[in-house]
């Protein structure tokens, strides 16, 4: 897989001044040393910390090939599975410590297949990652466990690839004091998997924010209780409710000038398998109206439709009846729409 086009569309959808950092876990066979390459390495001339290794790849551009001897904290060298601990568990780390070398270098640079794919960014931008982390797994939240230590190389590093699944990392006083890592940045780690697809994601540019969602603690009570009077429930950035056997989500966006004017009502198809997903999405145009907004993710199909008051969602929601009956056309529409496309791959 060539990264260079995944990264470009990444670093442009979130705005990121710093490449991702791709990571390789060598073990310790002769055969995969030997067969795996990385370019343009950067010679170590004296032990360094892994997370400024991880840093100088993301800021500088810089890659580099590592072994235990190449590191200065121990901490990384038994997060990243170069050595078992001598007293007790530690968590997290790589096990068993099986680890021959560590490869870093920008995605975008990478000739090896990454296992880990780590993010260096500011609060904000991981926040907008996490939202489209959770729309890709139906809601499930995103993991964060961290603790103030093993940040990089365990919460960031380890995890990720022992547990297969993203996790967030407020960093560590390592990181802070001889890293090189600012007070505002923070870090996220991906398993290859699952950078793609939030990757892939970014380009859904219609379907992507028409679900994103305001926080909806912003919004005025007026306008919470009305939809509570509909039968939609509060989330975070989302209000759901069930209507005659469908699950209804609906989302509060924001126009260019900050104001609220829509809304996206939202149904997702679920099927068995992400091949016959991406089936059913390739022939939506052929079943739904044009202005049914399609995305696919995995093994679901997304359908959205926008709902224009034509002012501020504050001045909607103070017409009463009218404000109701305008959000529960919207509702027949997408139940409608949806349940075209449902019948035609009959599934549920």
């Amino acid at each position: 897989m060539e990264y260079t086009d995944i990264t470009t569309k990444f670093r442009k959808f979130f705005e990121l001044p710093t490449s991702p950092v791709a990571v390789k876990i060598v073990a310790k066979d002769v055969e995969n040393e030997k067969n795996v390459k990385n370019a343009d390495t950067k010679e170590i001339e004296s032990p360094m910390r892994y997370c400024e290794m991880v840093r100088r790849c993301a800021v500088l551009g810089e890659s580099f090939t590592l072994d235990i001897e190449d590191l200065s904290c121990a901490s990384a060298e038994l997060a990243l599975g170069f050595t078992e601990p001598s007293y007790g568990e530690v968590y997290p780390r790589i096990k068993p410590a099986n680890t021959a070398k560590v490869m870093l270098a920008p995605l975008e640079k990478a000739t090896f297949v990454p296992d880990v794919v780590v993010v260096v960014s500011n609060p904000r931008k991981i926040m907008r990652m996490t939202t489209i982390m959770a729309h890709l797994t139906d809601r499930e939240p995103v993991s964060a466990k961290f603790k103030g230590e093993f940040a990089v190389c365990g919460e960031c590093t380890a995890i990720p690839y022992m547990e297969n699944k993203p996790n967030l990392s407020l960093l560590c006083n390592g990181a802070r004091m001889f890293g090189g890592y600012r007070d505002e940045e923070i870090s996220f780690g991906f398993p290859l998997a699952d950078f793609v697809k939030v990757a892939d994601a970014t380009e859904q540019n219609e379907i992507t924010s028409a679900l994103c969602g305001c926080i909806m603690d912003a919004l005025p009570a007026q306008v919470v209780d009305a939809l509570a009077e509909i039968g939609f429930g509060k989330g975070t950035d989302q209000f759901f409710g069930r209507f005659d056997g469908d699950i209804v989500r609906l989302y509060t966006t924001k126009d260019d000038k900050g104001k609220i004017s829509s809304v996206a009502l939202h149904i997702p198809v679920k099927f068995a398998t992400k091949e016959e997903a991406e089936d059913a999405f390739d022939a939506a145009r052929g079943i739904v109206a044009e202005s049914t907004l399609v995305g696919l993710r995995d093994n679901w199909v997304d359908m959205a439709i926008i709902v224009e008051f034509g002012e501020s969602i504050n001045r909607a929601a103070m017409r009463g009846d009218k404000f109701t009956a305008f959000i529960q056309d919207g509702i027949k529409v997408i139940k409608e729409e949806a349940g075209k496309f449902k019948r035609k791959w009959g599934v549920e």
